[in-house]
């Protein structure tokens, strides 16, 4: 493949394709026609994309990565490497954020101990306050130094990665930036958001949990967190400013414990279980395979009312009552997945030989 215009005369690259609408494999070949990425299909059908849409994900066994943040689920893998040509052509990354590109990293990190500075005496008091001013591109790259980016860990299948892109957009809120979703190969029963828009899943949760609108529910509730930015302020309240922003060089495992343990406030567990129910409503998923899961934990709870009112979460048996009522006896649900979709996911890390349980945890 030749394409003309400015910059176009480069030759057709192999690259691999995942569309974001399926889990089948497209194998294609891309090239460039001045400001335009071309795809050319196997059926020889050719696609233009703006360069501009597309953000470079780094590299890694499978070459070098491109996605687009506007749709959910699409990636296209480049295993002999992005063409110089190309990659000159491609917006810049956003290293730490549009503003911090901008001013610099070090003018910005000066801004931002100034301004620190200032409202230290408030803030450091109420870290709600704080965790939403914090740049959620700062908070990436506080998740960053804190746990890293997991990817030994991460399970990954075409088929396993559909069902989550799915099952993610499906309870998140629209028009948004979408929040990165990991599957651990960890034996715990957890599923937590981290900083920086991420939420993960531990696999053993899928050992416990054998319904895919169960699971829905517990994906929104972190979602809840995440969009609430609840994340930062558990951190700067449990882990204290200094620590987070200087981040720590401490291994992995024991540095996800830490974050992944974090409590939130009981206002934060109420709006986040909120959030839960508004998106599995707006989703058309029924909230009962919810309630039933924390039916199930409320009988291995300690009972007393000063266990319900220390916890940080709030009662299983109450948040069993809130999910089981929100059920709407007149409404038509539809499943979180399909069957197939669903063991797709569940058994993500039983089929990816490649990844590595996480150990220690």
């Amino acid at each position: 493949m030749s394409a003309g215009g400015d910059g176009g005369d480069e030759q057709a690259v192999p690259a691999i394709l995942f569309d974001g609408r399926s889990a089948r494999r497209h194998e294609i070949a891309i090239g460039r026609d001045a400001g335009d990425l071309l795809i050319v299909h196997e059926t020889g059908a050719i696609e233009r994309i703006a360069l501009a849409a597309l953000e470079r994900q780094g590299s890694g066994p499978w070459g070098d990565r491109l996605v687009r943040p506007d749709q959910p689920g699409w990636r296209l893998d480049i295993p002999g490497g992005l063409p110089t040509a190309l990659a000159a052509a491609l917006p810049a990354p956003h290293r730490y954020g549009r503003w911090i590109d901008r001013m610099g990293l070090g003018r910005a990190a000066v801004a931002f101990a100034a301004i620190s500075a200032a409202l230290v005496g408030v803030v450091l008091t109420a870290p709600q306050w704080l965790g939403p001013l914090v740049p959620l591109p700062l908070e990436r790259r506080i998740g960053e130094a804190l746990v890293g980016d997991l990817a030994s860990a991460t399970c990954h299948t075409p088929a396993g990665d559909a069902a989550l892109a799915k099952l993610m957009a499906s309870v998140d809120l629209p028009g948004q930036a979408p929040v990165r979703a990991q599957v651990l190969k960890v034996g715990m029963i957890n599923a937590a958001a981290l900083p920086g828009n991420r939420v993960v899943l531990f696999s053993g949760l899928f050992d416990e949990m054998k319904d895919p609108d169960a699971v829905a529910g517990v994906v929104a509730h972190e979602l809840g967190h995440a969009r609430k930015r609840h994340v930062m302020q558990a951190l700067l309240r449990e882990l204290g400013l200094s620590v987070v922003l200087a981040g720590t060089s401490g291994a992995v495992p024991v540095q996800l414990a830490k974050v992944t343990g974090l409590r939130y406030s009981r206002e934060a567990e109420g709006e986040a279980d909120a959030f839960a129910r508004d998106r599995l409503s707006a989703a058309a998923i029924s909230p009962a395979a919810t309630g039933a899961f924390f039916a199930k934990a409320a009988k291995e709870e300690p009972a007393g009312p000063w266990m319900v009112m220390l916890a940080s979460h709030p009662a299983s048996a109450d948040r069993a009552k809130a999910f089981g009522g929100a059920v709407d006896r007149s409404r038509r649900y539809r499943p979180a997945l399909s069957p197939a979709e669903w063991q797709a996911l569940s058994r993500m890390c039983d089929e990816d030989k490649r990844v590595r349980p996480l150990l220690d945890f």
